[in-house]
């Protein structure tokens, strides 16, 4: 794509090329060495202020059949818990009690609300982790959120108090669509909360590695904004969050709502523009600054191992996969991925065909290093396994 997804305007800018790579959560169940690849760069529009991948693939062949499961990580299921009873506190459920989470994986949040109080609602367009959650006792339908689907879901379920969009609008094609049918589904009264990770963070910190292809878009408070001007939406409040390296909440309700615009939004309008994150010298030295990264990363895989150290790394989640692709064929060095995963452990590392391995085998094979690829889990990885230094394995990250 040189135009953008929503304005149909050139589009002259690039933040990086990471060059092609493999769609990260395609794992493999043998060894392929003629696994597709795909182009990921990122370009940002001018105009409106969208980040955005060059290529879209098609949802139906990443989301379908997926392999992520929200209940995997102990500090994730503590944020969910403690959004879920936020929002009982701050939110009068007295006269309308229906929640709609978008994207709701495996029921992780959705669990925390009592059936008994609350009517509640998950979309997972994944029909295996719908079937998880389901089996938990979580209505669920098993659909992408979109236009047609907000009629569907409005006419059958009615429009929620709530709407839950945490973590689900990069992995959006058409941003444009997901929001108009936000407006069409909710009512005067509906709350909507949207989190994602903060583009900002990502380029002031270089986390290049939370680019792939199932992330569509990088976003902003600023970007929503420009987004929603012409719909019946506004945003009231911004939240700051430490979760995915750096994310913000932000709340949304119909114009007509007579919620006030707190001060927080303003702050962060001006926070982000002040950034310069739209400026085309930030891009370049973004882009600078991620090679010379990988430079660094392939020159410590190649000492170590030629000290006939045994590495492997931990966590194969999408972030991880993107990091090890586009550090390239070094990689293909590393022996082998721990995952508590079960889903995910016997398969293999797309485009490098490294084993993702149950972490049950660490203290059989003892390694040297273990690499903790998903650094916003970091402490928790680290806790769980302190013991790799009682014969002396270390571990380390990258961020």
């Amino acid at each position: 794509m040189s135009s953008c997804q929503v304005c149909r305007k050139k589009i002259n800018l690039s933040l990086i090329d990471m060059g092609h790579m493999p769609i990260a959560n395609d794992l493999k169940k043998s060894k392929d060495n003629k696994c597709n690849l795909f182009p990921l760069e990122v370009l940002l529009c001018e105009d409106c202020k969208l980040f955005q991948l060059s290529v879209r693939i098609n949802p139906q062949s990443i989301f379908s059949d997926y392999v992520y499961h929200s209940s995997y990580s102990s500090s994730w299921l503590a944020h969910a818990k403690n959004f879920a009873n936020k929002v009982k506190n701050d939110i009068d459920f007295s006269q309308n009690n229906f929640i709609m989470e978008i994207a709701s994986n495996d029921g992780y949040l959705l669990k925390n609300f009592d059936k008994n109080k609350f009517k509640i609602l998950g979309l997972e367009p994944a029909e295996n982790v719908a079937d998880i959650a389901r089996k938990n006792n979580i209505p669920t339908e098993a659909i992408f959120f979109n236009e047609d689907n907000a009629t569907y879901l409005k006419n059958k379920y009615g429009k929620p108090k709530l709407i839950i969009a945490n973590n689900v609008l990069a992995h959006v094609p058409d941003i444009k669509n997901f929001l108009r049918a936000l407006d069409i589904v909710s009512a005067k009264e509906t709350f909507i909360s949207i989190e994602f990770p903060s583009v900002v963070n990502l380029i002031q910190d270089f986390q290049f590695d939370t680019i792939y292809h199932e992330h569509f878009t990088y976003l902003s408070l600023n970007t929503i904004e420009n987004l929603i001007n012409k719909l019946n939406l506004k945003v009231f409040r911004v939240e700051k969050l430490d979760t995915h390296g750096g994310s913000i909440r932000l709340w949304l309700a119909k114009k007509s709502n007579d919620i006030k615009i707190q001060k927080n939004v303003h702050l962060e309008r001006s926070k982000e523009l002040k950034s310069k994150i739209f400026d085309s010298e930030t891009l370049k030295l973004f882009s600078r600054e991620c090679f010379k990264r990988k430079d660094r990363f392939n020159n410590f895989l190649n000492e170590e191992i030629n000290k006939n150290l045994k590495i492997y790394a931990y966590g194969a989640a999408a972030k991880g996969i993107s990091f090890l692709n586009f550090c390239g064929d070094n990689c293909k060095k590393i022996l082998g991925v721990f995952d508590k995963n079960e889903m995910k452990q016997g398969c293999y590392i797309p485009g490098l065909n490294i084993e993702i391995l149950d972490p049950k085998h660490i203290n059989e094979i003892k390694p040297d290093y273990i690499i903790i690829l998903p650094w916003n889990l970091k402490k928790e990885i680290k806790k769980d396994l302190s013991f790799i230094s009682n014969w002396g394995g270390k571990l380390i990250s990258f961020e």
